[in-house]
């Protein structure tokens, strides 16, 4: 690339994993980026920084961005979890960690790769919007030129300034805005009615019989929680019965109808009592700083239209790094460069002219639902090994070691199985870095994969 052309200035919105991950590929091309991060918090971690306080926050007088809660441990282990180029998170006496844990490996990561100097905090980013493109002398450059004009507001003193930047890494999450479907008849309920968005701590239950909506993960897990300390908990859902064993004070019922006082309508005609009511029913994609010029549709969170749920297909010059749900999101950030490892790797590569976009014709059958339910259609789960490689081989770069999807489908399996005591089993890493061993909590059985 000539040395007279001038570096391709990115911003990059969030400093959670998915924002962290995209500066420190970033960083690696010092002579073709300058790049900054925009943080409107006061730290780095996005939703791995426990707040104990929920609404508002005081100090800068934003909406709480952290669903985390007290005693959350990941669900996933945590060797899996894993940057593939900092694996430093996790051992094989504990596999499934604390949210501090998560933050400090966070932490560690951004400290070794020297990644504050690129970010900004106490810093929103209010509005993004297309500006017409400038050509320039290299073509491979001026494939990818179009501009951007980003406001950004100080969120503590309030100033605000107008700045360019020719690509836009969207990093801000998608675990802060709740989904709350509508159920006829809440308003009329009189015990306590939350969002898992909002809990904190098990404590305000106790003694109380508790209705769980959801039975994905957060569901099961802050049900489980409750277990302890509820008189009874109902796991409301439509999906197929769970086959591993419940607490005692735990049943299984159908989805909610509607409520009537403290009466609770399932789906199959039946109704049971309660006093609390919880929502686990996962978050809306929110990109409220997307000026509706840059093309960027959310219908029923089907996030539209984007090419290989990453690449904005109206301008590719923006992205979205991880978009796709049911999937291990650190090593996926890490490959989503154009995904979080592989979608940042991919799209650094498109910005580097080592990635030809097809026609927008065949970008936007790519961008099309292919789910049933809208709702869907960025659920990879099985698909994401499958998305990660296409990304990294037509990025030319390394796919993830064998190890991850052999230690994600084992650790299904063990899920599945155990519902109460899965994280309490033994993850271990074959020394050929490709088969996995789980050593269940009570030792009285394992499971293997490769």
């Amino acid at each position: 690339m000539p040395g007279a052309e001038r570096k391709l200035r990115i911003c990059v919105i969030g400093a959670g994993a998915a924002g962290l991950c995209a500066l420190r590929h970033l960083a690696n091309e010092p002579a073709l980026f300058e790049f900054e991060a925009f943080e409107q918090t006061d730290h780095i971690g996005g939703t791995w920084v426990y707040n104990e306080r929920i609404g508002v926050n005081a100090k800068n007088q934003l909406p709480i961005h952290s669903s985390m809660y007290e005693n959350l441990r990941t669900n996933l282990p945590s060797v899996i979890m894993n940057f593939p180029d900092w694996r430093k998170m996790g051992n094989n006496e504990k596999s499934c960690i604390s949210h501090s844990e998560v933050l400090s490996y966070l932490e560690d990561y951004t400290n070794h790769f020297d990644l504050r100097k690129y970010i900004t905090f106490n810093t929103s980013v209010e509005t993004v919007r297309p500006i017409r493109s400038v050509q320039r002398a290299d073509p491979a450059i001026s494939a990818v030129s179009l501009a951007w004009k980003i406001k950004i507001k100080n969120v503590l003193s309030c100033t605000v300034e107008e700045r360019e930047f020719d690509a836009v890494f969207c990093c801000n999450g998608h675990f802060f805005e709740p989904n709350v479907p509508p159920i006829p008849g809440i308003q009329s309920f009189p015990g306590i009615v939350m969002h898992s968005h909002d809990y904190r701590k098990p404590q305000p239950f106790t003694g109380k019989t508790v209705v769980v909506l959801g039975a994905a993960s957060s569901g099961a897990d802050i049900g489980m929680e409750l277990t302890g300390y509820a008189r009874h908990v109902y796991l409301s859902h439509n999906n197929p019965r769970l086959i591993a064993a419940l607490p005692a004070n735990m049943t299984e019922v159908m989805g909610v109808t509607g409520v009537e006082g403290n009466r609770f309508i399932l789906k199959d005609g039946t109704s049971v009592e309660a006093d609390a009511f919880m929502y686990c029913t996962g978050y809306k994609y929110s990109f409220p700083f997307l000026d509706e010029t840059c093309g960027i549709t959310v219908d029923d969170n089907y996030v539209h239209p984007l090419y290989r749920h990453l690449i904005s297909v109206e301008h590719p010059t923006m992205c979205f790094i991880g978009i796709p749900l049911v999937v291990v999101p650190f090593p996926m950030f890490h490959i989503q460069k154009i995904l979080s490892m592989f979608e940042v790797k991919y799209f650094i590569a498109l910005l580097k002219s080592n990635v030809r976009l097809p026609s927008k014709e065949v970008m936007l059958q790519d961008a099309s639902c292919k789910s049933p339910l809208k709702r869907h259609a960025h659920r990879l789960a099985d698909n994401q090994w499958e998305y990660n490689d296409g990304l990294a081989r037509d990025g030319g770069f390394e796919t993830l070691p064998p190890f991850y999807k052999a230690g994600y489908s084992a650790w299904k399996i063990q899920r599945g199985r155990n519902l109460m005591h899965y994280k309490d089993a033994k993850f271990i890493v074959d020394e050929d870095g490709e088969s996995v061993q789980i050593i269940p909590y009570d030792n009285t059985a394992s499971v293997m994969s490769k």
